[in-house]
């Protein structure tokens, strides 16, 4: 099989728009957005037009199906153990058009990509000239072509990614001084970890019931093998995080204290517990931070070069002295940024 690929074509912007248009009389508010390559100027790309739409959940297809069923399209794809997705074609354009989940890490990856070509001249060009290298071989799929670029969008996606952070914002410290001075020490894997994370969560389910969308145990603690500090991480989802009054009293009865708020960074929510030493996260759900924390876990769990990689960081930043423990948390960005483009790709 061979790829095609064609010089940027100023007309492919006016396509764009044309879908846009229709999706848009379709599902009129709809978020929608032209992404791949055929969205940065002057970028070789197939002429494939690929429009990204952001629904609240891409599972309900009677949602939005129907709608864009009538406008022509057609569902080609589902990937429900992929972040939801769908593609469905296009009437009369060679069009793909991506329905993900609000809050999936995924959008703001395409966003990002995008962004970071049209501005960055040189990726721009090691991303054209690597396509061109490799179109230029026979491929048994287009998928074979599209796993062979994917080093190369690593890299780039990895620069964006630590050029664009997204930012905390304030963080307001409730019942705590803020993070201070302390070694950092980390132990061999302990099993009873998971033990003392099931201990917890059967105490937060029998405190808020109802109110618990999802509990999970996340952070080095729930990878088994690798090393960490005796810190147990939870990732709990509540219908709204912003409101402490559904949740937060019934956790301080169950043994838990509010630590911190960031109301400006998906309204999270810190509690600790302290027999064992507990981060309780609160998040909302269709939250960003959700997908990434948990594919960070779930590729530490299921790729032993990625797990061992990090051990290495992690001995070797606790051996530094930090002002902050904060530091040495912040020094790891680098690794921990590039193992969760590799779960999200």
């Amino acid at each position: 099989m061979n790829i095609e690929l064609a010089e940027y074509d100023p007309a492919w912007p006016g396509l764009y728009e044309r879908e846009r248009v229709r999706v848009l009389a379709a599902l009129p508010g709809a978020v929608l957005e032209h992404v791949g390559s055929t969205s940065v100027p002057g970028l070789c790309a197939k002429p494939l037009i690929d429009l990204m739409l952001v629904v609240d959940d891409p599972l309900d297809e009677a949602s939005y199906v129907p709608a864009l069923e009538a406008a022509g399209y057609r569902v080609a794809v589902r990937e429900d153990d992929w972040h939801e997705h769908r593609v469905l074609k296009g009437p009369d354009t060679n069009v793909n058009l991506h329905v993900f989940p609000r809050g999936c890490a995924q959008v703001r990856r395409h966003l990002l990509f995008r962004d970071w070509l049209r501005g960055n001249a040189g990726d721009r060009e090691l991303y054209a000239s690597t396509k061109r290298a490799l179109a230029a071989r026979p491929w048994d799929r287009v998928q074979d072509y599209v796993d062979a670029k994917n080093a190369v969008v690593l890299e780039i996606l990895e620069r964006a990614y630590l050029a664009c952070p997204v930012e905390p914002g304030e963080v307001e410290f409730v019942t705590e001084t803020p993070p201070h001075n302390a070694p950092v020490v980390l132990r061999d894997h302990d099993p009873a970890w998971a033990r003392w994370y099931a201990g917890e969560e059967a105490k937060i389910r029998a405190a808020l019931g109802e109110q618990v969308v999802r509990v999970e145990h996340v952070g080095s603690t729930s990878v088994p093998g690798l090393a960490a500090k005796p810190l147990i991480d939870i990732l709990l989802v509540v219908p709204d995080s912003a409101d402490e009054d559904a949740y937060v009293p019934a956790l301080v009865a169950a043994g838990y204290h509010l630590r911190l708020r960031e109301r400006t960074w998906h309204e999270h929510r810190v509690l600790k517990g302290t027999a064992p030493d507990v981060n309780l996260h609160v998040f909302s759900p269709r939250c960003e931070e959700l997908d990434r924390m948990l594919a960070f876990r779930d590729r530490l769990r299921a790729h032993p070069e990625d797990r061992e990689k990090y051990e290495r960081t992690k001995r070797e930043l606790a051996g530094r002295t930090w002002g902050r423990v904060q530091d040495y948390a912040d020094a790891k960005t680098r690794v921990v940024e590039r193992i969760i483009l590799r779960a999200l790709g």
